[in-house]
């Protein structure tokens, strides 16, 4: 009689494993090669190394590019970060009404509005989050992330399955290393100090340190992964049913528009987040949800790498316009093949 119990716990044993294993086969994404040669043909004469995710999300349908290559972020990590920070306000740990005096603007670099107004401005978690996202703005990221951490904002994009994306540094810590200036003699730096540095003194210790960057890959992912983490939000998933909508809400204020919307009609909304570094190689990025007629979303994350570390502020400029047109060029494809699936 024993035996037979065991045989029967066994059968059943083996019927729920076949059941889970055609329940995954089931709800694996279809790839779509039709799409997927239409990117192909868009890039074929692209400079650079590129990366594109592409998921329809009601169709369950996939199309990409290296897609699990590794790519920086550069400022598309800010998404991660605006996760982590409704995580963390969900929990009681922040409030986004609270309200967070602006000081020290001499300590940013890069992209933002708050370096350029006065200090003593108090605005909300909720504003800081606004700005990071819209305009990018550096000093609003180094706020929260700070305050965040970023191995909290690690290890939450681990519970939500992303295992190959880390957010290892905020904004100053990032472009300073992208610079090549590492270590406590610039640990803090001014704008004005940098503008002040002598590059060919410092010759083969910022060639080395920048070469450093490339090689440790700080704040990397994969499009691929870029792509779930959207699809999270898109979902409710990545938090809950209120916070992911204000998170696809702040997205979609996004004031840089010259990359995946860029040939979209007039009135088609896109939530999505950009991402740009000019050293050690020029990074172009742009990933986010395009809303398809019906109420349905296609999920699109494109990442982007120069090859050569001395194009000079010229070359540069041109690659990073030549960039953008293909990212544009992209997203035009994804959202024209789409639509005219539905007619």
């Amino acid at each position: 009689m024993q035996g037979r119990t065991w045989l029967a716990r066994g059968a059943a044993l083996c019927l729920l494993a076949g059941l889970l294993l055609v329940t995954a086969a089931a709800e694996e994404a279809k790839g779509n090669a039709e799409l997927e040669g239409r990117l192909k043909a868009a890039l074929a004469k692209s400079s650079g190394v590129w990366g594109v995710s592409v998921k329809h999300v009601e169709r369950n349908e996939v199309a990409g590019i290296n897609p699990d290559q590794k790519f920086q972020m550069a400022s598309v990590f800010k998404i991660p970060v605006l996760v982590e920070l409704y995580q963390q306000a969900r929990a009681g740990k922040i409030a986004l009404a609270e309200r967070v005096e602006w000081r020290e603007p001499e300590k940013y670099f890069g992209s933002g509005v708050l370096v350029t107004l006065d200090k003593g401005l108090q605005p909300t978690v909720r504003d800081l989050a606004t700005l990071m996202i819209i305009v990018s703005d550096n000093a609003a990221t180094d706020m929260l992330c700070d305050r965040l951490g970023t191995a909290n904002i690690t290890a939450r994009l681990r519970t939500l399955g992303l295992q190959q994306t880390s957010v290892d540094a905020c904004t100053r810590a990032l472009i300073l290393q992208a610079l090549g200036l590492r270590g406590e003699a610039y640990k803090n730096l001014t704008l004005e100090g940098l503008q002040k540095i002598d590059w060919d003194k410092l010759g083969d210790e910022v060639k080395t340190n920048r070469q450093r960057f490339l090689e440790e890959c700080p704040n990397c992912t994969t499009p691929a992964e870029m792509t779930l983490l959207i699809e999270k939000i898109v979902k409710g998933e990545a938090g809950d049913a209120e916070a992911t909508k204000e998170m696809l809400l702040i997205l979609s204020r996004q004031q840089f528009n010259q990359r995946l919307p860029r040939w979209l009609p007039y009135g088609v909304r896109s939530e999505h987040k950009t991402g740009t570094l000019t050293a050690p190689v020029w990074v172009v990025n742009d990933a986010g949800v395009i809303n398809l007629a019906g109420g349905e979303h296609v999920i699109v994350s494109v990442f982007s790498r120069g090859t050569e570390t001395e194009l000079g502020a010229a070359g540069n400029k041109v690659a990073i316009a030549n960039a953008e047109d293909r990212i544009g060029e992209i997203g035009k494809i994804v959202f024209d093949y789409y639509t005219a699936q539905k007619k």
